[in-house]
C-alpha cells in the first residue's frame, strides 16, 4: 500500500466544521460516555503541535479526565487545547494508534503504545486533506 494511501477515519468536528476545544467540550452531551475510539489532543496558536494520541474504551470519561491533567492543560495558554476523535472499531484501534504514534511528533509520549507485532494502519490525521 503506498504511503499516501490513507483511510479517512472521519475525525469529529463541531456542527460549524471546526475542531472541538477541549475546555468547552461536553462529552456527555456529545454521547461519548461509553463510546470507544481513538482521540487526538493538540494545541493551536502560532506553532500548533500534537500533544497526545491514544485509544479509549470510554471517550467521555477519558476526555473529562484530561481537563484535570496538568500536563495537557498547560498548553491551553498556547492557543487552546483542541480534541478530535474517531469511532474506530476496537479490532483496528491498535493499528491506527500505532500509525499515528509513528507519524505524529507528540509532546507527551503514550505510556502504553501498541506492541511491535501490531501492523500500522495508515489514516489521515485531524485536519489532513486527502491528496488527489
Amino acid at each position: 500500500m503506498p504511503s499516501d494511501d490513507k483511510t479517512n477515519p472521519h475525525w469529529a468536528m463541531t456542527a460549524t466544521g471546526k475542531f472541538h476545544r477541549l475546555l468547552i467540550t461536553d462529552p456527555e452531551k456529545l454521547g461519548l460516555n461509553g463510546a470507544s475510539g481513538i482521540f487526538v489532543l493538540w494545541h493551536g496558536g502560532l506553532k500548533p503541535k500534537w500533544i497526545f494520541v491514544d485509544k479509549s474504551r470510554d471517550l467521555g470519561h477519558d476526555l473529562d479526565a484530561y481537563l484535570d491533567d496538568e500536563d495537557v492543560m498547560r498548553y491551553e495558554s498556547r492557543g487552546g487545547v483542541f480534541v478530535s476523535w474517531a469511532m474506530i472499531r476496537p479490532e483496528y484501534q491498535d493499528g491506527v494508534l500505532k500509525y499515528l504514534l509513528e507519524t505524529m511528533d507528540t509532546l507527551i509520549d503514550n505510556p502504553k503504545p501498541p506492541g511491535k507485532d501490531v501492523t500500522a494502519l495508515p489514516v489521515m490525521a485531524p485536519g489532513e486533506v486527502a491528496k488527489g
